[in-house]
């Protein structure tokens, strides 16, 4: 049986090293990185779908600077929104299916209760904003896409909470972490696992290209309590101290409860979603 051929984007990124190791296993791949090819250059996006003729192409490119977007929001709302109309161009034009990532900061985080797909969308930053963006261009040029919205991600080969909390921890003697801010910590390669399914089966649900699912490990928590569990696996005695929002002004607003609603995706998959602690504990081994 031919393996499935797979263009991914943003090749070198924390994500898109998830996505080589998980789909590399079951698929052809064809990965650029940003410097291979600019999704910003629409002529370059779409030479290089023809040229690679994927059955998917998997869109791990993003600018996710969160503060920095607030000074650099044209830059952003290119990367994150304009240029994925872009990929969507070249999908619609090669009959292609594409899967593009979206994020839990398309919503004001004021809902009580995780976020379904259906919920109205009120970005109150401006990478919230840019990746809005992003969908409104997926849907408006193709027909043949899945947008998979996710949070708080952590994985090998990029920075992360994960990573900078074990850091900071062994230079200081007690860490501020905020402890108002709820969401779920993702794994990149549970996302990435998610994923190969899309494409296993790209052919089985025809149905489902041009939804929009959510998609993390299961169970909420605040930064406060993730970082207690970060260095708990890691054996690390730092005091962690709780403080609300206010005492990190940020560029950026951030959404108090940002937790998404998985239901969709696992009766659609029926994928076992494991709990966020389980996921960061295989993550804290393989650092080892």
């Amino acid at each position: 049986m031919t393996k499935p051929k797979v263009l991914i984007t943003g090749a070198g990124g924390m994500l898109a090293t998830a996505l080589e190791r998980v789909l590399g296993t079951v698929c052809s791949l064809a990965t650029f990185t940003e410097s291979q090819l600019d999704i910003t250059n629409r002529d370059a996006v779409l030479d290089a779908v023809r040229k690679v003729g994927p059955d998917v192409i998997v869109n791990a490119a993003a600018y996710t600077a969160v503060d920095r977007c607030e000074t650099e929001e044209r830059r952003a709302a290119l990367v994150n929104g304009t240029a994925v109309g872009y990929l969507a161009q070249a999908a619609e034009a090669t009959g292609t299916r594409i899967v593009h990532f979206s994020t839990d900061y398309i919503f004001d985080g004021e809902k009580e209760g995780p976020y379904r797909e259906d919920d109205i969308p009120n970005p109150v930053s401006a990478y919230g904003r840019s990746k809005l963006l992003g969908e409104q261009e997926l849907v408006r040029f193709t027909r043949h896409a899945i947008v998979i919205r996710t949070q708080w991600l952590y994985g090998e080969n990029g920075n992360n909470f994960v990573d900078t909390i074990i850091q900071l921890a062994r230079q200081r003697d007690e860490l501020k972490i905020v402890d108002d801010q709820y969401g779920s910590p993702t794994y990149t390669m549970d996302l990435a696992r998610v994923v190969g399914w899309f494409v296993e089966h790209r052919d089985d649900h025809p149905d489902v290209w041009g939804q929009v699912f959510n998609f993390s490990n299961e169970g909420v928590v605040s930064w406060f309590g993730f970082a207690r569990e970060i260095l708990r696996l890691a054996g690390i005695g730092t005091r962690l101290i709780p403080v609300d929002t206010a005492a990190f002004p940020r560029p950026a607003r951030r959404p108090p409860n940002s937790a998404l609603d998985k239901t969709k995706i696992r009766r659609l998959t029926n994928i076992d979603i494991r709990p966020w602690p389980d996921a960061l504990y295989e993550y804290m081994r393989r650092m080892v």
